[in-house]
C-alpha cells in the first residue's frame, strides 16, 4: 500500500505554515484523484492506491428504473416481460450498447417488485411443491436484439405455503387416522401472501459487442392453481462491478 509522508507537530515546537501545509501537500500529491472539492467518490479503493491506472471498483452510472404506480397482471406459465400498465416494461435500455471495457468486470443487475394482489386460488388435495409459486428471472438483450436469460437461476415465491405431502390419512396419537386436507386448504386459502416484496439479483459476465437492455420477467408455475398475480411498484438498477 502506498505511503503518504506526514509532518508531525512536535511538543514545544511551534509549527510553521510551511511545515503544517507539507502534510496536505503530500496527500494531494499522493492521491491525484482527490481534489479540493472532494467530489471523487471512488478514490479510496485498493485499485487507486496500488495501481497507476486507478480503475474504479464500481460505477453506478449504468442506469436505473423506477415505477410506483402502474400494475401488471401475470397469467402466463412461460416467462413474460412485466409490462406495468401494459406499456412500461421493467427494463433498463442502453444506447449505445453497454460494453465491458476492463478485465474482470461483471454487470450486477438487481430488481425489486411488489405482488399487489392474487386472484382465484384453486388447491388440489395434494399439491406439487411448486404449483402455488411464481418465478422471476432476469434477461438481457444482446447486440443482435435477441433476449437471453441471465444465467439459469429462477427465483421462486410461494403464495400459500401449501404442502406437497398428502394429509388425508394422517395418524396421530390422540385422534388416530385423520384427514387434515380440508383444514390445511382452508388455512392456505384464507392466508395468501399479498403485498409481498420480491427481490432478484444477477451477475452478467462480458457479452460480445455489448448489450442493448436488461429486463425482469415472470411466470406462473400453474395458472390453474394460481389464476393470476398482479405486480406493482418495481425498481431496477445496474452496477458495473470491477475486479
Amino acid at each position: 500500500m502506498s505511503i503518504i509522508s506526514t509532518v508531525p507537530a512536535l511538543p514545544g515546537v511551534v509549527a510553521s505554515a510551511a511545515a503544517a501545509n507539507a502534510t496536505y501537500t503530500a496527500i494531494a500529491t499522493g492521491t491525484a484523484a482527490l481534489d479540493s472539492t472532494n467530489t471523487q467518490t471512488e478514490w479510496v479503493s485498493q485499485e487507486h492506491v496500488n495501481t497507476t491506472a486507478k480503475d474504479a471498483v464500481w460505477n453506478t452510472d449504468m442506469g436505473t428504473f423506477c415505477n410506483s404506480t402502474l400494475t401488471y397482471t401475470l397469467v402466463a406459465e412461460s416467462f413474460a416481460t412485466i409490462n406495468l400498465g401494459g406499456t412500461t416494461p421493467v427494463r433498463i435500455n442502453f444506447a449505445p450498447n453497454l460494453l465491458w471495457d476492463r478485465a474482470g468486470e461483471l454487470l450486477r443487475i438487481h430488481a425489486d417488485i411488489n405482488v399487489d394482489d392474487v386472484a382465484t386460488i384453486t388447491l388440489p388435495t395434494t399439491m406439487g411443491s411448486s404449483q402455488d409459486c411464481f418465478y422471476l428471472q432476469l434477461w438481457y438483450r444482446d447486440s443482435t436484439g435477441t433476449f437471453l436469460p441471465v444465467g439459469t437461476c429462477e427465483w421462486g415465491f410461494s403464495i400459500t405455503n401449501y404442502t406437497e405431502f398428502p394429509v388425508d390419512n394422517l395418524t396421530t396419537p390422540t385422534y388416530g387416522s385423520t384427514d387434515a386436507s380440508l383444514d390445511l386448504q382452508t388455512y392456505a386459502l384464507t392466508h395468501p401472501r399479498r403485498r409481498l416484496r420480491c427481490s432478484i439479483t444477477g451477475f452478467l459476465p462480458p457479452v460480445a459487442n455489448g448489450i442493448q437492455a436488461v429486463e425482469l420477467r415472470a411466470r406462473l408455475d400453474s395458472n390453474v392453481t394460481i389464476s393470476s398475480i398482479n405486480f406493482k411498484e418495481a425498481t431496477m438498477v445496474c452496477v458495473m462491478v470491477r475486479n
